[in-house]
């Protein structure tokens, strides 16, 4: 398999250095138009924008054609005479470039990057006031502006995820995409070895650009997560000269944060550093209630008291671009960052069984604590070859996670202070994770692209448990052997994919189809057992667009997903949680696979539109914890992985955004879905018999978020949301509702250079997050109340911010710019 690897980045080496130039054929004669469009507000290229080329003259058509997903494109065989180009698309104004000359001295016209502006922005302005439109649709992802996000621009990339469309936040910052906590984030596209949860609650919303949400991905995409793919773009700037910003952070709780963004280019150099810092700090009370029954007697446990998490970070990154020359360019990424998190408690516990209603009183003190620092690095080439778009790009990027020290500390003390028992458990273990890819992309006509590439992922870790236990007598911890472990595993995925795009008339599509072979290997020292896996997949997508004229659009996909089982999901050994909670993994766990289609319509009434998104998506062998007593302790809950069998979500997304004037702008969410569950699972008893249980379940689930912005001057403008979630069935449980406002006031100083962002959060404490299991034999209940409302001021500071070169004006809703050479 490594020569395979090395044959294939060889192949692809071999074409970036000795593909010969297409020849020009005789007949390709004439002056060329060529330029990038480009969304003025998001900085991202603008796919399926039509170009149309007129002669000055007398204002006839002459050629047109539409743009690529690079936003770029070409008109040939143009003859001598002087052009204008119109460029439009669905929620832009229209663009008109003047003056355009192609001569025997100029048969080369270059208008590089063109700006379509949203329709509702004020051009004649000096500065734009208005909102940048809150989500962009494209053929197989949204992408949201985190500019609009004020309510969350003190905190982390979960809270900007609070307003998004598809994504649902709990009041605990637990990120699910259309109710699947199973996703891939990315960050600029490229993988991490953090875990999807630790990458959002740990980068600053301050550094994000814009977040792409991909419940559908193409098959040029990594196929793993059920839910799809979350990708962060992180803020960057392409002016020349030296620029920037920083951004500060003070809150209540003793939140604080701070991140600095530097950018210097020059000719044919681009150098970015930045600089993070945060320490985020929740506290509330907690308050549980847990029965077991075993062998005819319930055993009833009880406890409230005070809780607190805290997340502490720190990072830094740089990189750079250079341009070699107009056809081969390198770029580096490179980020070092350390995370600290630690989450405690102190509680009064009730005990008390069926036999003896006598309560036994005492109190815990819980401590889990974990701390990692992490590497991540790319290098990148492309090679661009003649023709539009015709090009090949390779990507190296390495991540490595420190030791990862986690430690789990449980104390019980009875009434008079004294201790009674106690738990410390310990896992580390570094980890690491190479991925290899290369994108050709072939251009065939006007409207028309082949695309092939391969993608090799390398990962390997090391999970080492230790387990000590109290001693009454002798008042120290003792190791336990029973519960030690050493584990590796070792997972290698090697893809292939091609894909098809097309257009006809204004009807588009996009054919896919990727295969993957997995080789994965976890080998369990302590017994000397070795699980292995060696397995092919394969993975289909389709995606079509049509423009249906009058800003109307309408877009439908199909996608094939697998997720694979999480490392902890398959250790074959029982590990401590907690005082009264054990876990055991099931190394035989096979991977989830999902089907996903998705209907959607959008259509714009000037400053308003709406968008409806139908989605049906079925998972087969649904992997869920399931949890059950365990029988060697009557009132110790414990929770295992299986594939229980296949679930089904049908539902519908509604998101309108008005516009009331130029003063108020309003957003409303809206997720309705039916889920069902049907499955089952078995557990084996003492007695070694198997037991089955029914794990089916269905509900109808909903939410409901409310963003409104009103905009006193240009300086000034004030944020409300609002978010409801309702109560969620599980096939063991359920999740209560809730329901939590925010609030923000935002005030620009010094011609836009400074900014200050004064938020509340939670504003009437009605944040509460409360579960519920139950079973045959069991009853768990649990609630977290935040301590609220929070407050936090946030300063952000603009270096160098400099102004574009071209003038601009405004036609009557028209974007118009002379043509320089």
């Amino acid at each position: 398999m490594n020569r395979l690897i090395l044959l294939i980045c060889l192949s692809f080496i071999v074409i970036s250095a000795k593909a010969e130039e297409p020849v020009l054929k005789p007949e390709m004669k004439g002056g060329v138009i060529k330029g990038i469009v480009m969304d003025n507000a998001m900085d991202i290229p603008v796919e399926y924008a039509t170009v149309s080329v007129y002669n000055m003259a007398d204002s006839s058509l002459i050629d047109g054609t539409i743009t690529d997903e690079k936003g770029a494109f070409e008109l040939a065989k143009m003859k001598p005479g002087k052009y204008f180009v119109e460029i439009t698309f669905i929620g832009y104004n229209k663009a008109i470039v003047r003056n355009i000359p192609i001569d025997r001295n100029r048969n080369l016209a270059d208008l590089k990057i063109v700006n379509l502006r949203q329709a509702s922005e004020a051009l004649n302005e000096v500065v734009v006031t208005s909102e940048r439109a809150p989500v962009q649709y494209q053929i197989d992802k949204k992408v949201i502006p985190v500019s609009r996000q004020i309510t969350a621009a003190s905190g982390t990339a979960v809270d900007v995820l609070e307003n998004v469309p598809s994504v649902s936040v709990d009041i605990e910052g637990n990120v699910s995409l259309r109710g699947n906590s199973n996703f891939t984030v990315l960050v600029d596209g490229k993988p991490s070895i953090l875990d999807a949860s630790d990458i959002l609650q740990q980068m600053p919303a301050s550094v994000i650009e814009n977040i792409e949400i991909i419940t559908n991905p193409s098959a040029k995409y990594d196929p793993e997560g059920t839910a799809g793919i979350i990708n962060i773009i992180t803020k960057k700037n392409s002016e020349k000269g030296l620029n920037g910003v920083a951004n500060l952070s003070m809150g209540s709780q003793e939140n604080r944060s701070g991140d600095i963004l530097i950018n210097y280019r020059k000719k044919k150099w681009n150098w970015n550093l930045g600089l993070d810092y945060s320490n985020r700090q929740f506290e509330g009370t907690t308050k549980t209630e847990n029965r077991t029954i075993y062998e005819g007697v319930t055993s009833s446990v009880l406890s409230d008291g005070e809780a607190k998490m805290k997340r502490l970070g720190y990072g830094i990154r740089t990189g750079f671009d250079f341009d070699i020359n107009d056809k081969n360019t390198i770029s580096f990424g490179f980020r070092y960052g350390n995370r600290d998190m630690e989450r405690g408690s102190v509680l009064d516990y009730q005990e008390f069984d069926s036999t003896d209603p006598e309560r036994i009183l005492y109190d815990s003190e819980d401590l889990w604590e974990k701390e990692m620092t992490f590497v991540n690095s790319n290098f990148s080439y492309t090679r661009k070859f003649s023709g539009k778009g015709h090009q090949l790009a390779s990507q190296v990027t390495y991540s490595h996670r420190g030791s990862g020290d986690e430690q789990s500390t449980n104390e019980l003390f009875d009434a008079s202070g004294n201790q009674t028992s106690g738990k410390i458990a310990t896992e580390d273990g570094p980890g690491t994770r190479w991925e290899i890819r290369s994108d050709y992309t072939l251009p065939l006509g006007k409207d028309a692209k082949f695309e092939l590439g391969y993608q090799g992922q390398i990962r390997s870790s090391e999970a080492d448990t230790k387990q000590e236990d109290y001693n009454v007598v002798s008042k120290q911890y003792e190791p336990q052997p029973l519960y030690s472990h050493d584990v590796t595993y070792d997972q290698q995925v090697h893809g292939l994919y091609t894909t098809y795009a097309s257009k006809i008339g204004k009807f588009g599509y996009q054919l896919g189809f990727r295969s993957e072979y997995t080789n994965r290997e976890i080998d369990f020292k302590d017994e000397s057992e070795v699980f292995t896996i060696k397995r092919w997949d394969f993975f289909p997508t389709i995606h079509t667009q049509m423009d249906l004229g009058s800003d109307n659009q309408i877009m439908a996909s199909y996608t094939r997903r697998i997720q694979r089982p999480r490392g902890y999901w398959l250790e074959p050994f029982v590990t401590w949680t907690d005082a009264y909670n054990v876990r055991q993994g099931n190394p035989d766990l096979n991977p989830e696979y999902i089907d996903s289609y998705e209907l959607a319509y959008s259509k714009r009434f000037g400053d308003q539109s709406v968008t409806f998104e139908t989605y049906y998506k079925v998972t087969h062998n649904k992997i869920e914890s399931v949890r059950y007593p365990w029988e060697e302790q009557g009132n110790v809950m414990k929770s295992t992985s299986v594939n229980v069998g296949n679930d089904y979500s049908l539902g519908m997304e509604a998101t309108i955004n008005l516009s009331f004037g130029k003063w108020f702008k309003n957003d409303l969410i809206g997720n309705f879905y039916h889920y069902k569950e049907e499955g089952d699972f078995t557990i084996t008893n003492s007695s070694d018999e198997d037991i089955y249980k029914d794990f089916s379940t269905k509900s109808y689930n909903w939410g409901l978020r409310n963003n409104s912005t009103i905009i006193f001057d240009p300086k000034t403008r004030v944020q409300f949301t609002a978010n409801y979630q309702s109560e969620t069935n599980w096939a063991q449980g359920k999740r209560k509702g809730f329901f939590t406002t925010s609030a923000a006031l935002k005030r620009d100083f010094m011609k836009r250079r400074l900014s200050a962002t004064f938020q509340v959060r939670d504003i009437f404490g009605t944040a509460k997050h409360e579960t519920l299991y139950e079973g045959d034999n069991f009853y768990n209940f649990s609630r977290f109340s935040h301590k609220s409302p929070t407050f936090n001021l946030k300063l952000s500071f603009k270096i160098n911010n400099y102004k574009m070169k071209r003038e601009r004006g405004s036609e009557g809703g028209v974007d118009v710019e002379e043509f320089e050479m």
